[in-house]
């Protein structure tokens, strides 16, 4: 069988993460899949070759010198495994450094990056072993394309596997109480702040708790945030959970309010679960290929918090209104299933790089 490699900074339960883990799982019956990660933790279950380089991020100095002992460690890897391709996911530098031939999957919008990452962006992503970049949404594509001058893009949506959610939503219910849920790790990028605050200034801090799954460097600044307020009673932060599809469908509405990102996994899983929606929409980089306003989901303007406040007391009274979101939720994202995506995949594997 043909080799592939896919290279990630490590397993944590993460969006990009969990991209990796389903397609390692549906590529394995095609080719022989090794997963290479930098460092732990390992939050996900592996079920094909798993390299660990063991080297942690460390200090800002620390990080500059792992650079070079990751590159170091992959050309190592990479001449004893000889893979046929390689994919390097999160856009991580050290793949690209090592000069070999590779495809790097990028997945956040580039506008949140720091300085130095976005002249990365311009400069090494040019290399000439940088044979393709794959980008998860249209929005996502069109920027790259037109405020980082890389050209050789392709789109590869984000994976989701029904068939595992479907078996995760046998489970127990979470909560006897009735909860509105957001789900995604806790930094700016994700907008939770913005949630609390419509949460607090909204009549449902009367009637539900707000419960927000993750993890993140923003945790105190958001319990700072709750405790301010004076809804600790009313905001759950639990951190990471084995089945967030659970609380999913149980939730009363499920709010991304994200400030602006590519195609959200945790978007696609919630209509998968059938959850009502609300989602922001202000940036270029846009959620337009999977969601409808007023068809599978309610779209606002991101970082207003006073619209959103609005959109879940609408949506939360609104049982017809929920009743049409949900019905619509499932079939809207069916395409995006595993099997289809793989396909995908395997056709730009096979087609372009004629493996």
């Amino acid at each position: 069988m043909k080799k592939i490699m896919l290279i990630v900074p490590s397993f944590i339960k993460g969006g990009v993460e969990r991209v990796v883990n389903t397609l390692n799982k549906g590529l394995k019956k095609h080719y022989e899949v090794f997963v290479v990660i930098y460092h732990k933790p390992i939050e996900y279950e592996v079920e094909v070759n798993l390299v660990n380089l063991e080297i942690p991020i460390g200090s800002f100095s620390g990080k500059i010198k792992n650079i070079f002992y990751r590159i170091i460690k992959l050309k190592k890897i990479i001449k004893e495994i000889s893979p046929d391709l390689i994919v390097s996911f999160m856009g991580s530098l050290p793949p690209i450094l090592t000069l070999k031939p590779v495809i790097v999957s990028i997945h956040s919008n580039p506008d949140f990056l720091p300085l130095y990452r976005k002249i990365l962006l311009k400069t090494v992503y040019k290399f000439p072993n940088v044979k393709k970049i794959i980008t998860c949404s249209c929005g996502l594509e069109k920027s790259l394309n037109n405020h980082y001058g890389l050209k050789n893009t392709k789109i590869i949506y984000n994976p989701i596997d029904l068939n595992l959610i479907d078996q995760k939503l046998l489970a127990l219910k979470p909560f006897e109480f009735d909860y509105i849920l957001a789900v995604g790790r806790l930094n700016r990028q994700r907008g939770h702040d913005i949630l609390i605050k419509s949460f607090a200034k909204s009549s449902l801090k009367n009637k539900v708790k707000l419960v927000i799954l993750g993890e993140g460097k923003e945790r105190q600044n958001l319990e700072k945030l709750i405790n301010d307020l004076k809804i600790k009673e009313k905001v759950l932060l639990p951190g990471n959970v084995e089945n967030p599809f659970i609380y999913m469908k149980y939730a009363q509405l499920f709010i991304h309010s994200s400030r602006c990102e590519g195609l959200s996994m945790v978007l696609l899983e919630a209509l998968a679960c059938n959850a009502p929606v609300i989602a922001t929409n202000r940036c270029e980089i846009r959620p337009y290929e999977v969601m409808e306003n007023e068809v599978n989901s309610l779209l606002v303007p991101s970082e207003d918090v006073e619209l959103l406040k609005d959109a879940m007391e609408r949506l939360y009274h609104d049982r017809e209104l929920q009743i049409k979101l949900k019905s619509n939720a499932r079939k809207s994202i069916e395409r995006f299933d595993i099997e289809n995506i793989i396909k995908d995949w395997i056709s730009l594997f096979e087609k372009e790089y004629i493996l």
